[in-house]
């Protein structure tokens, strides 16, 4: 009498193969684009921080002076408020990115330019009213 012997089953077939990268290119087609938003989130989050520093700014400095500064279209660190170079720096935005499209007595509006990491010319601007453009 002779035993038969067993094969033993080493190794995935093809069609195991082929199953699981059709799984890992469909999570892969879901993953990247939903990095690719948090990123631009990230940008504007980082920027809108960045502007609300400055709004904070020009708020005490209305308080102390009844007014806004009359700087029209200037670096922010120009115009004279608490906000000094370094003070906005971040992975996306500089503080020399940020400036006043407009200022004056009574308004303001405020930019924030991308320098970096896909930001490059990626503008979000505030303005007294607080309202955002430029916002994904």
């Amino acid at each position: 009498m002779r035993k038969m012997m067993k094969k033993s089953k080493a190794g995935f077939t093809l069609v195991e193969l082929m199953v699981v990268a059709i799984i890992v290119a469909i999570l892969a087609a879901v993953a990247i684009p939903l990095m690719t938003g948090n990123k631009n989130r990230a940008m504007a989050t980082e920027a809108q921080a960045g502007l609300g520093t400055v709004r904070t700014a020009l708020q005490v400095y209305k308080a102390e002076f009844n007014g806004y500064p009359a700087v029209g279209a200037v670096a922010v660190t120009a115009a004279g408020l608490s906000v000094k170079a370094g003070d906005l720096d971040g992975k996306y935005y500089k503080t020399t990115g940020y400036s006043f499209t407009t200022c004056n007595a009574s308004n303001y509006t405020i930019s924030a330019v991308g320098y970096t990491n896909g930001a490059e010319n990626i503008t979000i601007t505030l303005n007294q009213n607080g309202d955002w453009t430029g916002v994904p």
